[in-house]
């Protein structure tokens, strides 16, 4: 009956709350004339605070190269959308479930088949009691896709995270093929950090043979190792982290008529 109740409020909760109306932004970084200028002058401040921590080294756009999976961050190119991407990392970072699903559209993608909306979301990620919350791997999950960087769509009203699938080549099976998502990446002969280092590989794009059942905590990070093939045949073993499939967990993010940014897609599968 509690776990009941639970579920019942944290949904009641999510509909009814809503953000505070945004400054109207048309997708760049320029001046917002319709709204007072104190309001866009300290959007503009939090916004440049937050791109002066960005890594300077992602373009904004996946610079194609053959045997690559290139990254690139888009976000900054929509002030508003950056702001709202910036404050999830936060709402991730505490965990903090109420504030979440203000950012979480009712009719939210979790799966393929007709069970999604706000109450399959909740499901999904173990949600529905306070004492699961804490322990969901919705927030490792979420904060690893808000950390990669992504892509806007043409018209700049939907963004997908991570960088993967939009910059994936159009020639690569995403169901065979992954990308490394790191510089300097070391690739070694066998699964364990005491194995032979064969080589360092960067954003290459790579046929994943299999994902071993060894894994390994590094930095307090514990992943399986992954068994790859490099373009030139070369075979060896990634430390998990750093080998993204296409087909894995994405995120997606639409902006409404409101202007409002919500995301309304988060699964895995193809």
């Amino acid at each position: 009956m509690k776990l009941l109740s639970f579920l019942c409020g944290v949904l009641l909760f999510a509909v009814s709350c809503s953000q505070p109306a945004p400054v109207s932004d048309d997708g760049d970084t320029s001046d917002n004339a319709n709204r007072p200028a104190a309001i866009t002058d300290s959007l503009r401040q939090l916004y440049q605070h937050y791109l002066a921590s960005a890594d300077p080294e992602i373009p904004l756009k996946c610079i194609m190269e053959p045997g690559k999976v290139n990254p690139g961050d888009e976000a900054p190119r929509d002030t508003l959308f950056f702001l709202f991407r910036e404050e999830l990392r936060t709402i991730v970072a505490e965990k903090n479930i109420f504030k979440l699903l203000k950012y979480v559209s009712n009719d939210i993608k979790v799966g393929f088949d007709s069970d999604n909306g706000l109450q399959a979301f909740i499901s999904t990620w173990n949600l529905d009691s306070p004492d699961k919350i804490p322990h969901s791997e919705l927030w490792p999950t979420l904060r690893i896709l808000l950390d990669l960087g992504g892509q806007f769509t043409s018209k700049g009203d939907y963004f997908e995270a991570p960088y993967v699938g939009p910059c994936f080549p159009a020639v690569a099976d995403p169901l065979i093929m992954g990308a490394v998502v790191g510089a300097g990446v070391r690739m070694r002969a066998g699964p364990g950090l005491n194995t032979q280092v064969l080589r360092t590989i960067s954003y290459d794009l790579v046929e994943i043979i299999e994902t071993t059942p060894v894994e390994e905590t590094i930095s307090g990070e514990t992943y399986p190792w992954v068994k790859v093939k490099l373009a030139d045949g070369t075979e060896g073993f990634l430390f998990g982290k750093f080998v993204r499939s296409p087909a894995g967990w994405r995120a997606g993010f639409q902006r409404g008529e409101d202007q409002e940014w919500k995301m309304v897609m988060l699964l895995a599968g193809d």
